[in-house]
């Protein structure tokens, strides 16, 4: 039976958790099914996948609202409007707050929260006993899905062994990345380093550039993504003297000819729900280094190639012995990774 699956999250920017949310609903579109997208910021810098339905809700009319009458109110609007212009649907998956915050008091049916990150990492320093009590009734009121055992591990932790949460990992449609990789050629050195990645903290830049001014090496270092902290990790680059060395890219819609062409990627991140992108570089056939955070890469990735988080020392000595050819690389990917999997899975999602 052809199912109606919604996919709420609040803006169509290019981080993970918006790029997961446009495979999905092309894998269910592909499968057979209806998926709608639905985005709370008019925010788009990704491509839409042809067939995807994708409908704008105005969240920025419930900021005057005060804040102990918003959720609600947002709620009530958000289902009446899924109602009037999807219909009743069979499943919705909520993505990231404020999103989370919304829909953990929506009456639609069988709604199921996205864990993108690992929940301890993503609130540290803030998880006193208000905080918590405050997540909990947003992560307990409804089923909840772990994009990779890590998260699964970590959010019981936090809120229970016996919390309502299973693990459906980030999927990868490997037919659409490997077409998206071959609509151009990078204007780039025959052999690079590359990372992709939005410029915040938890991704680690500085320790990246750190490594790669330690490493002494002749590959250049390419930074595709742009962000708060982009300013700062290019004065980095100048103070350390690679600043011609490392290429500040920022944004590209399409970053996959950029890691095809890659010697290989390198992941410097302090933690992660699960990186999508190492998968999508080892579809392309491009070896991946990895910081071992929590979590993700420990899950895809062979020993050797993962060092200590925030071991510039240790990333340094990776980055030479890619230099030198010396990194394994990994190309067979787990069915659990693929789209057509993924989609499997969450179809079968059923409300307890």
């Amino acid at each position: 039976m052809k199912k109606k699956v919604v996919l709420a999250i609040f803006t169509l920017q290019g981080n993970g958790a918006e790029r997961f949310a446009l495979t999905l609903a092309k894998g269910i579109n592909d499968a057979g099914h209806e998926a709608h997208i639905v985005y709370f910021k008019n925010i788009i810098d990704l491509p839409i996948p042809e067939g995807v339905r994708t409908h704008f809700f105005n969240y920025q009319k419930f900021r005057a609202i005060p804040k102990f009458m918003r959720p609600g109110l947002a709620a009530k609007a958000f289902d009446s409007f899924v109602r009037k212009h999807i219909g009743e649907p069979d499943l919705v998956l909520s993505n990231l707050f404020p999103v989370d915050f919304i829909l953990s008091r929506s009456s639609l049916p069988n709604v199921h929260m996205v864990i993108h990150n690992t929940t301890s990492q993503e609130y540290a320093g803030r998880l006193d006993a208000k905080m918590l009590e405050q997540l909990k009734k947003v992560y307990l009121s409804k089923l909840c899905v772990a994009v990779s055992q890590g998260v699964e591990q970590d959010f019981r932790e936090i809120f229970g062994e016996n919390s309502r949460i299973t693990t459906i990992y980030n999927p990868i449609d490997i037919a659409a990345v490997q077409a998206a990789a071959a609509e151009f050629q990078p204007d780039l050195p025959a052999r690079y380093l590359v990372n992709v990645g939005k410029f915040k903290q938890q991704k680690r830049h500085d320790i990246l550039i750190r490594a790669y001014a330690k490493a002494h090496i002749d590959l250049p270092l390419v930074l595709v993504g742009t962000g708060e902290l982009m300013a700062e990790n290019e004065k980095l680059a100048q103070d350390l003297g690679v600043a011609d060395q490392v290429h500040f890219l920022g944004f590209q819609k399409n970053p996959y000819p950029y890691i095809q062409a890659a010697t290989a990627m390198v992941v410097s991140s302090d933690f992660e729900g699960f990186s999508i992108a190492i998968l999508e570089a080892l579809a392309l056939g491009t070896p991946v280094i990895s910081t071992d955070c929590p979590s993700g890469p420990r899950e895809v990735l062979p020993e050797n190639c993962l060092v200590p988080v925030q071991d510039v020392d240790a990333l340094a000595a990776k980055l030479r012995a890619v230099a030198q050819g010396d990194v394994e690389v990994q190309s067979h990917l787990d069915a659990l990774f693929l789209i057509e999997t993924a989609v499997t899975h969450y179809l079968s999602l059923q409300e307890i």
